[in-house]
């Protein structure tokens, strides 16, 4: 990706930036979990905090919160 000066993408590369997440985002909007937030438009932490308080009100649940930035594989 080309940059300008102070490493802001140029307009030509955030034209094609924005093609591809409008013809890709739909397909894999629909293939996501209706209980994943992370980075999802329409979605904030306050959905998911919600979403949480509802799960722990009506019983058994599970909460993930992982942040794997900074993970890395090793092998056995």
């Amino acid at each position: 990706m080309k940059k300008a000066g102070i490493g802001i993408p140029t307009i030509q590369d955030r034209a094609r930036q924005a093609l591809v997440k409008s013809a890709l985002e739909p397909e894999w909007e629909s293939r996501f979990e209706s209980t994943s937030y992370g980075f999802r438009p329409g979605r904030s932490a306050q959905d998911a905090i919600s979403r949480i308080y509802q799960s722990i009100n009506k019983g058994g649940y599970y909460i993930l919160d992982a942040d794997i930035a900074k993970c890395s594989y090793r092998e056995p």
